[in-house]
Formats: structure tokens, C-alpha cells, sequence
């Protein structure tokens, strides 16, 4: 596949061999030599988003599930905030990005990706570039500050974020791309003017954000575009919307609001066309991305409880009442949400998913969760090894690692020729506990 980086060894095989050779001892049945790694268990920073691409349409290649936000590591492979999953392993794509992916989308075929980056690899692309199956590419002179939600809408592009320009024309958090120029839709939005979200409604853009007005008109966090002109949507959220989606032929909009439409709705209310109602008695905490997946609705987020019932970060609403998917995820938050060869996927920043370690990205089958890629590497999140040894023939390797081979050991594991197992309960305490030296 064009343009996707190749696989990488383990950079915990190269250090341990190199401490064998300055050990100068016997090594026991510790085997120190080059090996194909395979990686960790998902990614090891934050997903931003999610989606599915198929490079060739309807052609023979695989269909991808792409992966934006801010990371360097995809299961085995060197990936700079954006990475594809191709069903068995990860891939870079070229060189990647300078700094956080925010939004993806497809758009004619292409690949397109917005966030904070001004650059992919030695092209300089303002906030938003396409990939042309090879190598990044701006889309004119971009946008002048980051980009926060892509759509499609009448045959064009459509970004929201926090810009002011795009192109050469003043585009107040909102712009269109026609393939060839960028145009403002209106006067744009005003206030907090970050546009968070973009769904496509009865032919019409809505948007949702931190906005209070759009074009001049009161919209407070979300309203819709019909092609000419903006409005509002009832009288709007009291705080800022994170997700859009349409489901059951409504509005479905999430986020950190209380009230929608004058009406008491905790982080997600539905539009049936004329007013907001509730989805039962909502979530605890933010809804960052919603999904519909087997015709149900799926809502992700840093909440732990929906319509009263515990659910960690991710709950299912079945038309009257929510629903946990299995034990959610262990800790932080579920930023985004996607469906990829029949499973629905989830990324954020978690390192365990239903008991399993699974950093950041996991896919759910319909009854169970599972990580994207399998791992035994030393450790994950972004675990380091600082120091290593010998020691009655076994080595000993200590560092800020969590887990050794998928086993819990707090910075101190011990190889005995086959398998990683635990010193004890290892180290604990301090802000940042690790073991520098033996």
C-alpha cells in the first residue's frame, strides 16, 4: 500500500541486548537476540478520532480504519498523530503531522484530516491537508488556526474549529472547500466561537460548539444552515456541545450542556424537528462523541453513570433507557467513536478496556471488548526502561513501566528465559515512581 511506513522492531529487544553485552555474564535462557516485536496494544497517546476509508472505492484494497490525535506509536510502527489500522496491524502514513489530528474525513475519495499541525512531513499545510495515497498535501493556503470537526454537506468540505480566515476570506470558525477554493458560509459564528461538531440534518448543516450567535442571529451552541442563511435551534444549549449524530430521523447532540431548549437534559438531548427533549436523565459528565452502531445509539465521554445506570465512559440507548457496553473503560475518557468491519471502535486516552489492557483504542464486537493489535512489550503508555541487569541468571529490568508481558509489575520485572514475571508487588510512590539504576 502506497505511501504506509514499514514495521518495526521493538526498541526494548535492541536495549536489552545491549545491557547483555555490557553485563559481560551469563544470561541463563534469556535469548538476546534481533526479534520481530509486536508492539503494544493499541496506540500510546490520545485518539482524537476515528474513521473508515476505503483507498480505492469499490477496488481490491482492504478498507482502513484511520486513526488522528496526538501519539507517536501505533502497535509497532513510528506514526506521528495519525496511523491506519488495516484489520491485523498498524501503518504509518508517511511522515504525519506536527502536532495533534483533531478531525477526519473522506472527501472525493480523499483522505482529509484538520487539527493543530502546520505541517506533514516537508509540506507545509495550514490546520487541514489531504492525503493523495502517498503523501500529504494542502488543500489551498488552509485555515489560520486549528480545526476541530470535519463534514460533507452538498457536495462540499466543510470545517469548523477556531480560525478566522481560510483561504483568503473571512470565515469566522466555519468555511467550506468546493475542491478547489475555501468560502465563508455567511457571516459566521460569534461569541466562544468554536465550532466542536458538524452533522448533516434534512439537507441542512448543523453545527454545534462553544458559538453564542451565527451570522448575527442568537444561536447559542448549535444551529442549522440551509444553504443561504443561518438559525437557531430552539433557544440552544446553556454550555458547549461536543458530538452531533441523527438518529431514529432526529438531532442527537452531546456535550457539557445541562439544559437544552429551556429544558433540564444532562450532556445529551435529541431535536425532533421543532424542540429539544432529553434522552432519559442523561450522563454525569461530558458526551464527547456519539455513533449509531446496529441501530442503536452510542454516546462516549468522561461519564461514569447514564440514565442513572453505571457506565464508564460509553453507554448504549435503545430508543427508551441507557445501557453500559460490559465494564466500559478503566479510566479518563472515550474522545471518539467509529464502526470498522462490523465492531464498534472507541479511542481516547484509556489504557484498559472490560479488564483488558488496551491503550487508547479497542473495538467491541457486539458482547465483548478487545484491543486493536496484541502485545508483550515491557510496558505501556508510553513506558520507559532505564536500567538492567543480571542477577542469578535471570534479567531484571526496572524502568516506569506498569506492566511486563501483560503482567502487572510496577517498574521491576524479571526475565526467566521464557516470560516476564513480578519482583514482588515492585515500586510504588512519589509523583512519578521509576528505577533509575541497579
Amino acid at each position: 500500500m502506497a505511501g504506509i511506513g514499514f514495521r518495526r522492531f521493538v526498541l526494548v529487544a535492541i536495549v536489552l541486548f545491549a545491557a547483555a553485552i555490557k553485563a559481560d555474564l551469563a544470561v541463563g535462557q534469556c535469548d538476546f537476540e534481533w526479534k520481530p516485536g509486536q508492539g503494544l496494544r493499541g496506540i500510546n497517546g490520545l485518539v482524537s478520532d476515528l474513521i473508515t476509508w476505503d483507498p480505492d472505492g469499490n477496488g481490491p484494497e482492504t478498507e482502513l480504519l484511520i486513526a488522528g490525535g496526538s501519539f507517536s506509536i501505533a502497535g509497532d510502527v513510528f506514526a506521528n498523530n495519525v496511523a491506519a489500522w488495516d484489520g491485523n496491524s498498524w501503518h504509518s502514513l508517511s511522515s504525519g503531522m506536527n502536532n495533534i489530528v483533531r478531525a477526519l474525513t473522506v472527501y472525493d475519495g480523499e483522505l482529509i484530516a484538520g487539527g493543530d499541525f502546520t505541517n506533514e512531513g516537508d509540506v507545509n499545510a495550514n490546520y487541514i491537508a489531504r492525503w493523495d495515497g502517498s503523501f500529504w498535501q494542502p488543500l489551498g493556503s488552509g485555515v489560520n488556526d486549528p480545526v476541530k470537526c470535519l463534514t460533507i454537506h452538498n457536495g462540499d468540505l466543510i470545517a469548523g474549529g477556531y480560525f478566522s480566515t481560510a483561504g483568503d476570506v473571512d470565515a469566522n470558525s466555519i468555511a467550506r472547500w468546493d475542491g478547489s477554493k475555501w468560502h465563508a458560509l455567511g457571516g459566521g459564528m460569534g461569541g466562544e466561537d468554536w465550532v466542536s461538531a458538524l452533522t448533516v440534518y434534512n439537507g441542512e448543516l448543523i453545527a454545534g460548539g462553544t458559538f453564542t450567535t451565527a451570522s448575527g442571529v442568537a444561536t447559542n451552541r448549535i444551529a442549522r444552515w440551509d444553504g443561504s442563511s443561518w438559525h437557531a435551534m430552539g433557544s440552544g444549549m446553556n454550555y458547549g456541545v461536543e458530538a452531533l449524530t441523527v438518529y431514529n430521523g432526529e438531532v442527537i447532540a452531546g456535550g457539557r450542556f445541562t439544559i437544552a431548549g429551556g429544558v433540564a437534559a444532562s450532556k445529551i438531548a435529541r431535536w425532533d424537528g421543532s424542540s429539544w427533549q432529553p434522552l432519559g436523565s442523561g450522563m454525569n459528565n461530558t458526551v464527547f462523541d456519539l455513533k449509531v452502531y446496529n441501530g442503536e445509539l452510542i454516546a462516549g465521554g468522561w461519564f461514569t453513570t447514564a440514565g442513572g445506570v453505571s457506565a464508564n465512559r460509553i453507554a448504549l440507548w435503545d430508543g427508551s433507557s441507557w445501557q453500559a457496553l460490559g465494564s466500559g473503560m478503566d479510566n479518563y475518557y472515550i474522545w471518539a467513536l467509529t464502526v470498522y468491519n462490523d465492531d464498534l471502535i472507541a479511542g481516547g486516552h484509556f489504557s484498559s478496556v472490560g479488564g483488558v489492557a488496551a491503550n487508547s483504542i479497542a473495538r467491541w464486537d457486539g458482547s465483548v471488548w478487545e484491543p486493536l493489535g496484541i502485545g508483550s512489550g515491557m510496558g505501556v503508555n508510553n513506558a520507559f526502561v532505564h536500567a538492567l541487569t543480571i542477577y542469578n541468571g535471570e534479567l531484571i529490568a526496572g524502568g516506569e513501566f506498569a506492566t511486563s508481558g501483560g503482567v502487572a509489575s510496577n517498574r521491576i520485572a524479571r526475565c526467566d528465559g521464557s516470560l516476564w514475571q513480578t519482583l514482588g508487588s515492585g515500586m510504588t510512590g512519589g509523583s512519578y515512581p521509576s528505577i533509575y539504576a541497579f
